[in-house]
């Protein structure tokens, strides 16, 4: 019998203090029978994912009883046993890796050796704009009137897009704040993202694009799990989730530091503003379906504020716009898909 320490890879390496649910990660094969302890620091719905030979980590694992599963309770030294499971039939303990984690609906995307993750967003109705006026933010004329939106369901990137993975699909990086590749990319254009996007989907057979306006907002206020708060999982301490000018110290930082709010989105406010699709223009008091913004125009989206912004600016319904051909050291963005479908 043989003990082995999991490999426990969190994205680009990039381990969060807020996130970090699972620890303690061990396993035991002998013969047909494979037994995984781990440390869980709250109660969550968890999974097990494998890879051979240092490769892509697998859907998540079936077959498997013990501590996986719906609501598995925190603890120490927690066990998932199975018997002769398939996927490593046949295979030396060296050459496994078991990834235990929370089981968050999320989907994990390849480029080469390394995989991101995009967060399900459930679709719902909300009420776009300044829904706090005159109360814990300045409220601008652009963030009126609120209206009410109806989405469908998308899937949002967990984190700003960072520097190692546009430089692993650009081969260079643009960005002026750099030394950690978990830094957001920034100095990026609307042009040059779309390039980018372009790029990735060819990669991976993926059909991404920049969120719309309207998604941004919605997957900021945390979607269907969100409590209208001015900031992203919070009312009232943006500094647990946001980089901003009070404590960035007048740069970037690197992606999943702060808090995630409900959906589990890290750095919706603060770090580096986010290009959306939309073209600029005035909110109305109609109600809208999956709005797509105007058609043509001036100025391109972008949300969220940046670290040198003031408090209120990295409010969930801060609205901003510039030239989609400029790039500047906060400019920064995400990305959405539609489907977890494939394309051939």
């Amino acid at each position: 019998m043989k003990r082995l320490s999991a490999i426990l890879l969190m994205f680009f390496c990039c381990v969060t203090l807020w996130a970090q649910r699972v620890s303690d990660v061990s396993f035991e094969l002998a013969s047909d029978t494979l037994r995984i302890t781990y440390t869980l620091d709250r109660t969550a719905d968890i999974c097990v994912r494998v890879a051979i030979d240092s490769g892509r980590y697998t859907a998540p694992l079936a077959g498997l009883t013990g501590a996986v599963g719906k609501g598995v309770k925190a603890g120490e030294g927690l066990t998932i046993t199975a018997v002769n499971l398939p996927e490593i039939r046949g295979v030396e303990p060296e050459a496994l890796s078991f990834l235990v984690e929370v089981d968050d609906g999320a989907l994990l995307v390849y480029v080469g050796d390394r995989y991101f993750r995009m967060m399900p967003v459930e679709g719902g109705s909300f009420t776009m704009g300044c829904t706090h006026p005159k109360g814990e933010k300045h409220t601008y004329a652009d963030e009126l009137p609120t209206h009410r939106v109806t989405l469908n369901g998308y899937y949002m990137g967990q984190y700003e897009v960072t520097q190692g993975l546009w430089a692993s699909v650009m081969g260079e990086n643009p960005s002026k704040w750099t030394g950690n590749d978990s830094l957001p990319v920034e100095q990026v254009s609307w042009n040059d993202v779309q390039i980018f996007i372009a790029r990735l989907s060819q990669m991976t057979g993926y059909r991404f694009r920049l969120p719309t306006e309207a998604e941004w907002e919605f997957a900021a206020r945390g979607g269907v799990r969100g409590h209208n708060t001015v900031y992203p999982g919070t009312q009232s301490q943006p500094w647990d989730v946001c980089w901003m000018a009070t404590n960035s110290g007048g740069r970037s930082h690197p992606v999943g530091r702060l808090k995630p709010n409900e959906l589990g989105l890290y750095d919706m406010g603060g770090n580096v503003m986010e290009w959306c699709s939309d073209w600029m223009e005035a909110y109305t008091a109609q109600p809208q379906s999956c709005p797509q913004g105007p058609k043509e125009g001036e100025n391109r989206i972008l949300r969220g504020g940046c670290f040198n912004s003031p408090t209120w600016g990295c409010s969930v319904f801060e609205r901003s716009w510039y030239l989609p051909d400029f790039g500047y050291s906060f400019y920064g963005f995400r990305l959405v898909l539609d489907s977890a479908e494939r394309e051939d």
